[in-house]
C-alpha cells in the first residue's frame, strides 16, 4: 500500500514537469562573424509545432533564420528540432536578440553575439 501511495505521489508531482516542459534553444556556435553557419536546436516544444525563428538586427529589422533549406521549421513528435542557418551578412557587431515563436503557443528569446570580420 505504501509503495502504491509513493508511486501515485511521484506521478502527481513529476507528470506536470513532462507535460509542461519549457522550450529550450541551443545555438552553436553562440557567436560568430556575419555568414557564419550556426545550428539552432530546440526541445520542449509542442509536438509537430511549426516554429518561426528571427534575429533582430539594428533598427528593428527582422530576418528569418533556419529556413534556407526548409520552408517550415517543425518540431517532431517529441517537440525537438534542429536546423542550420547563417548569421545574416548585414549583421553588425554586437549582441542581437533572437525570437522563437511556435504556432501552438511556445515562445522564448535568446541572443547571439556577432563579432567583427577579421
Amino acid at each position: 500500500m505504501k509503495v502504491k501511495l509513493l508511486l501515485t505521489g511521484i506521478l502527481v508531482f513529476a507528470f506536470p514537469l513532462f507535460v509542461f516542459a519549457q522550450p529550450q534553444i541551443t545555438i552553436t556556435p553562440s557567436s560568430g562573424e556575419p555568414a557564419t553557419v550556426i545550428t539552432i536546436e530546440g526541445k520542449g516544444f509542442k509536438p509537430d509545432e511549426e516554429i518561426d525563428i528571427v534575429i533582430i538586427l539594428d533598427e528593428g529589422e527582422k530576418v528569418a533564420l533556419g529556413t534556407e533549406k526548409v520552408d517550415v521549421i517543425k518540431a517532431d513528435a517529441n517537440g525537438i528540432f534542429s536546423v542550420k542557418s547563417g548569421i545574416p551578412i548585414n549583421a553588425k557587431p554586437g549582441k542581437h536578440k533572437i525570437e522563437i515563436k511556435g504556432n501552438k503557443g511556445s515562445q522564448l528569446e535568446t541572443s547571439i553575439e556577432v563579432i567583427s570580420k577579421k
